[in-house]
């Protein structure tokens, strides 16, 4: 069985693919991608049968999670199927260089770095992207991650602060009520950040009455994040790969959350994560948010595809969740989830691109 972990992960089982469900769409100007966990224990011809099943039910693309060398084996035989391959890795969030380099580890407003205390989850550990070593070192790893044979770009996930307001229906998960930007969320207030601000507008953001209130501190911060995003993409575009990543449902609500502008990043593909459960949102909600998106990624010359979550689509049902994407603006779907899609979900995928 664990060599049949890559496949049950996602959900297509022995039983589909002996099934052969092919339904491949004609309609190109569609597409759609998945996020991929685990295959490294699956031989090469396993894995070239997963990937084809992928291609022949209207999937083109893949976000596959792992480190350089699973992606040297992978990206090959996404190739040798026509698949597209964006490498996918954590931005922002990276705890390997604490021991080495604590100061570059973002700091919150009341002096505590993410390094002795993470905010919410232990693996919260976030980069300061005011720090000229923390944008050379991302630019670095991302640039090398395109040397790699097979691979079509790379994909930006964390992409962003740590969440200053977590989505309304994710609160009482963590005992929360955050009708206020709290203190021990709010970042960053690093020596480097306050001095560079007070530089620029004359004033320490730990002097003010109310940090929050200042249009120009909040402004400042979403600034840093979108020089590094779009220096690393200037970079990336030099040696010829695309560049994507998952955001936020919007900007506004990316910028209130997590301190995120995408609409100002320089990327090829926005994959918005359109998880309409953590919002309460319904199907109304994700007709007005994917119209929006679709608005900025035209605006921009980009793809948009909705990010969705298998866990909430089951909520509506898949072909309404997908048609209303579609029905509003979308280039296609990606789908962010660590659920499995059933048998019968890759049937009904397959049938709404037969039928659209």
């Amino acid at each position: 069985m664990k060599r049949r972990h890559f496949i049950q992960v996602m959900g297509v089982t022995s039983v589909a693919l002996a099934a052969g469900i092919s339904c491949t769409s004609t309609n190109k100007k569609f597409k759609n991608w998945v996020w991929l966990r685990g295959g490294q224990k699956n031989t090469d011809a396993e894995l070239l049968v997963f990937l084809e099943k992928l291609k022949k039910n209207n999937i083109d693309g893949i976000l596959p999670e792992g480190g350089n060398e699973w992606y040297k084996r992978l990206a090959p035989l996404a190739q040798k199927v026509g698949l597209d391959f964006h490498a996918w890795r954590w931005t922002m969030n990276r705890g390997g260089y604490m021991k080495e380099h604590p100061e570059w580890y973002a700091v919150n407003r009341n002096g505590d770095s993410v390094i002795d205390k993470p905010p919410y989850v232990k693996y919260y550990r976030w980069l300061c992207p005011s720090r000229p070593e923390v944008k050379q070192l991302l630019i670095d790893d991302y640039v090398n991650l395109c040397k790699i044979e097979g691979l079509t770009g790379v994909h930006l996930d964390y992409v962003r602060y740590c969440d200053v307001i977590l989505p309304i229906a994710l609160q009482p998960k963590y005992n929360l009520v955050q009708d206020h930007e709290m203190p021990e969320f709010d970042y960053c207030y690093c020596e480097l950040c306050r001095s560079k601000f007070k530089e620029e507008h004359g004033v320490d953001p730990l002097e003010m009455k109310d940090p929050t209130a200042s249009k120009e501190w909040k402004e400042w911060r979403l600034n840093q994040l979108v020089k590094v995003v779009n220096a690393i993409a200037e970079e990336v575009h030099k040696t010829g790969k695309e560049i994507s990543a998952a955001v936020f449902p919007t900007p506004e609500i990316a910028s209130n959350l997590v301190r995120q502008n995408w609409a100002e990043f320089n990327l090829d593909m926005f994959m918005p994560m359109i998880y309409f459960k953590d919002y309460n949102g319904d199907l109304d909600w994700v007709a007005r948010i994917v119209k929006e998106d679709a608005a900025i990624a035209k605006r921009k010359g980009a793809k948009f595809y909705a990010g969705l979550h298998m866990g909430h689509v089951r909520q509506f049902g898949l072909k309404p969740v997908i048609e209303t994407c579609m029905k509003n603006g979308a280039d296609g779907v990606s789908f962010f989830t660590g659920h499995s899609l059933k048998d019968n979900e890759w049937m009904e995928f397959s049938n709404f691109w037969k039928n659209y």
